[in-house]
């Protein structure tokens, strides 16, 4: 399996990513049963977290994706809130297995501020 990156986000715009046998969702099919503990990945597929939990707006909008990362079976995680457009979620050709991507390092998440929500 590969994966690629292209670090758009420079240019103020997300990174996009693609991975062998996975497309990116349709952001608007997305549940939150569907995202809750993805997977997620930073370059070169490194597993980095998973998502924790998940905030939606009043009109039902994903705003934020709250993110565990580090921690051993799930003991010691420090959850971090990311922009849910900062990520890019990608679904399995064929299945259910979603995979989240993010254009950061878990060194740099684990340095973001705890989210305390």
């Amino acid at each position: 399996m590969t994966s690629t990156v292209n670090t758009a986000a420079s240019h103020g715009r997300r990174a996009t990513f693609t991975h062998d046998g996975y497309n990116e969702t349709v952001r608007h099919d997305l549940t939150t049963e569907d995202l809750k503990s993805a997977s997620v990945y930073g370059h070169g597929d490194e597993k980095i977290g998973s998502v924790s939990d998940l905030v939606v707006t009043a009109e039902g909008k994903i705003s934020q994706a709250i993110v565990d990362v580090g921690g051993f079976l799930g003991m010691g995680a420090r959850p971090v809130s990311m922009k849910f457009d900062d990520l890019t979620v990608l679904r399995e050709d064929g299945g259910h297995d979603l995979r989240v991507y993010i254009d950061a390092t878990k060194a740099q998440l684990e340095a973001m501020p705890r989210h305390d929500g």
